[in-house]
């Protein structure tokens, strides 16, 4: 049986949209949290009334809670959080030299605070479906961090561990909880991002080095479709990786 009620934060672009999309054929309804809920615009075109786009700051607490509530409210039930939402891509990248807090506590925010204030928030209406599943997308350089992502390597690192703790904790509820890891992906940012690292003077050591070369976003979507799926019905507390070969 799949699941037709589902959350995605940043599901309007990039991979968030693949996993929007997915799960969209699969004939489920898709709330999605965006900072500016207008980017959804030709989501809602093409899918109308199943899905629902809602703003959102995951960097706040209380706007997780705010939209998870009314994303729950509005789909009629929960069955599935993707926490996709992160900073990255161009205009991100620092050495550690040019850290400051304002920076460290924006990533943190977002990619640490975002995933566990909306779980939170997810929860209660997870236990009253009878379960589900928690979804947090992880990164390859949770495992191989690239130079110039000292702070989003290591948050990646932490939404692991996260799916860990998660898994263990809620298990009892029937509640899932798996990280999925992507590889080198096929995404606007990624290219910009590449560029931003050679205008630094930097290879990244990510792309161009999968063994089965560069993935698409299609390619998360259908695993974190799976993952939350009955096939998956065993698996928790852990991570997928999904990179093509590149950690062999």
């Amino acid at each position: 049986m799949q699941p037709t009620r589902i959350i995605v934060t940043g599901g309007a672009t990039n991979i968030g949209r693949a996993i929007t999309e997915t799960f969209l054929a699969q004939g489920a309804r898709v709330a999605i949290g965006q900072p500016d809920p207008a980017v959804a615009a030709p989501l809602v075109e093409k899918y109308g009334e199943r899905v629902i786009a809602l703003r959102v700051d995951v960097a706040q607490p209380d706007q997780c809670r705010a939209f998870v509530d009314e994303a729950a409210a509005r789909l009629g039930g929960l069955d599935v959080l993707v926490n996709n939402a992160a900073v990255t891509g161009p205009g991100t990248t620092r050495s550690l030299e040019e850290l400051d807090p304002a920076y460290v506590n924006w990533v943190l925010n977002v990619n640490l605070g975002g995933v566990l204030f909306c779980s939170q928030a997810a929860v209660p209406h997870l236990r009253r479906s009878g379960g589900g599943t928690l979804i947090h997308i992880s990164s390859i350089n949770a495992f191989r961090p690239q130079r110039g992502a000292i702070v989003y390597a290591a948050t990646k690192a932490a939404v692991s561990s996260l799916a860990q703790s998660m898994g263990k904790e809620l298990a009892a509820d029937r509640i899932r909880v798996v990280a999925v890891a992507p590889g080198d992906i096929a995404t606007g940012r990624n290219a910009q991002l590449i560029q931003e690292l050679a205008a630094r003077g930097l290879d990244s050591d990510v792309a161009g080095r999968t063994p089965m070369g560069q993935g698409a976003p299609e390619d998360i979507g259908a695993v974190v479709a799976f993952l939350c799926s009955d096939g998956a019905r065993f698996v928790t507390g852990t991570t997928w990786v999904v990179d093509g070969g590149l950690l062999a």
